[in-house]
């Protein structure tokens, strides 16, 4: 029923004035209207208080999320600065492990180097002391002092053998 039937609405006269049944009837359709309407209003307040919960709960769960969101940044952003500095720190000793290892091997160079000079040096010595053995064993045998040697070595085999002989003659 439209507003303008409503308030529009003509009754047909009677004797003692309007028509009674028509008022009724028309007042029965009116509050039959009324009430569906009542009902569909509470039936829509119904479905927007339920949405309005819905939307409150999914804001909520968005506020949630949101700080689940940062603070996973927050971790993330606080491991990957504790990850640089542990990488600073790394390199640090790293850094520092090399130079020993460098200041370590340099010296071990310069000992290596100062033990092969000087073994040079001592087999220089050798090699100078060696030669003078052998340069002196050699004059030794060049010399003639070696000849009588050898000879006198002879003459008493000679003499041996003849003082061996004279023995065995007697003996006969």
């Amino acid at each position: 029923m439209e507003a303008s039937e409503r308030t529009g609405k003509k009754f047909s006269t009677v004797y003692r004035g309007l028509d009674e049944k028509e008022v009724r009837d028309h007042l029965k359709r009116i509050q039959s209207e009324i009430e569906e309407r009542d009902k569909r209003i509470d039936q829509l307040e119904g479905m927007l208080n339920e949405r309005e919960e819905n939307l409150s709960s999914f804001r909520s769960v968005e506020t949630s999320i949101n700080e689940a969101i940062l603070t996973a940044q927050r971790a993330g952003d606080d491991m990957k600065e504790a990850a640089r500095e542990r990488a600073n720190e790394i390199i640090a000793a790293a850094e520092a492990e090399r130079g020993r290892i460098m200041d370590d091997a340099m010296d071990r160079a310069r000992h290596i180097g100062s033990q092969t000079e000087d073994m040079k040096r001592q087999s220089k010595v050798f090699r100078a002391r060696f030669k003078m053995l052998v340069q002196a064993q050699l004059d030794l045998l060049e010399s003639d002092d070696w000849d009588y040697l050898l000879d006198y070595d002879l003459d008493n085999e000679d003499r041996a053998r003849d003082i061996i002989d004279e023995h065995r003659n007697n003996e006969e």
